[in-house]
Parts: C-alpha cells; sequence; structure tokens
C-alpha cells in the first residue's frame, strides 16, 4: 500500500510539474492567437469578396477560440495542480461503500452531459473548432461513462 501510495505521490508531483510548463507555453499561445484574431477580422472587414469575408471570419473566429481554449486550460491547470497537492496529502476518509454510490450516482451525469454536446452539435457549423472541440467533448464524457462504470463495478466488488 505504501509503495502504491509513494507512486501516486511521484506521478502527481510529476503532473505539477508538467503543467507549470504546459502554463507557461500556453500563455505565449494565447497572446499569439489574440493578434492573429484581430489581424483576420481586420482582413475580414475590408475584404470585398463574401467568400473570402466568410473564409477570413472563420479563420478569426476559431483563433478566437483558440486563445479562449488556451486561456481556460491555464486556469484548468492551477486547479488541477492545487488538487494534485491535495491528493498527495490527503487521507481518504469515506467508506467504500459511500464511495461505490456516489460514483454510481454519477454515471448518469455523464450520459447526460454527452446528450448536452449531441444537441450543440447541431448548433455549431461543422468543420469548425468550436464544432470538434464539442465532439471532443461528447468523447470525452463517453470515456467519463465508461470509466465510471468501470470504477462502480470494481468498487462493489471490493465491498462484497
Amino acid at each position: 500500500m505504501t509503495q502504491n501510495l509513494d507512486d501516486l505521490r511521484l506521478r502527481l508531483s510529476k503532473i505539477r510539474e508538467n503543467l507549470s510548463e504546459v502554463k507557461k507555453t500556453l500563455e505565449a499561445i494565447a497572446l499569439d492567437e489574440a493578434s492573429e484574431a484581430d489581424a483576420y477580422a481586420n482582413m475580414a472587414r475590408e475584404a470585398a469578396n463574401p467568400d473570402l469575408r466568410w473564409k477570413l471570419f472563420i479563420i478569426a473566429s476559431d483563433s478566437i477560440l483558440h486563445r479562449e481554449i488556451a486561456w481556460a486550460i491555464i486556469r484548468a491547470a492551477t486547479e488541477i495542480q492545487l488538487l494534485a497537492r491535495e491528493l498527495a496529502e490527503y487521507q481518504p476518509q469515506e467508506t467504500q461503500d459511500r464511495l461505490a454510490e456516489r460514483v454510481k450516482a454519477h454515471i448518469t451525469i455523464e450520459t447526460l452531459a454527452e446528450t448536452s454536446y449531441d444537441d450543440l452539435l447541431k448548433l455549431v457549423e461543422p468543420g469548425t473548432t468550436l464544432y470538434r472541440l464539442f465532439k471532443l467533448l461528447k468523447e470525452e464524457e463517453q470515456k467519463h461513462s465508461r470509466l465510471a462504470r468501470h470504477l462502480a463495478e470494481k468498487l462493489a466488488k471490493s465491498t462484497t
């Protein structure tokens, strides 16, 4: 048990270190994307050809999303670093029976989130960054559902 806990702490420490590097790189990317979004938006305003204007608009829109995604990942990385530090130090208090119930309850939440992303996919232009992002998030919710089911089964077996 101690070895597993030491391994977990080491993995969490490495994640915190890596996320520090990720945040530095993403900050530079976010600033570049902001500049790109402005440049393409200005070009779209100046374009007389509707097709050219549309394509410049798509690039500007995608750049805006890229910028905001980078900033969001920076914020999320900070939160993940805090969670990793907390988990490395935290001693579990909850019974495994209660944990199994809670994990099982969240399977439904994951399924609802997946359905919500399906609905969002119908509202955005296919092929855009936003479309691909919603598709990725839907796939992530599917993955979470599978993991939660597996964990619920594993916890149920360990408590019986």
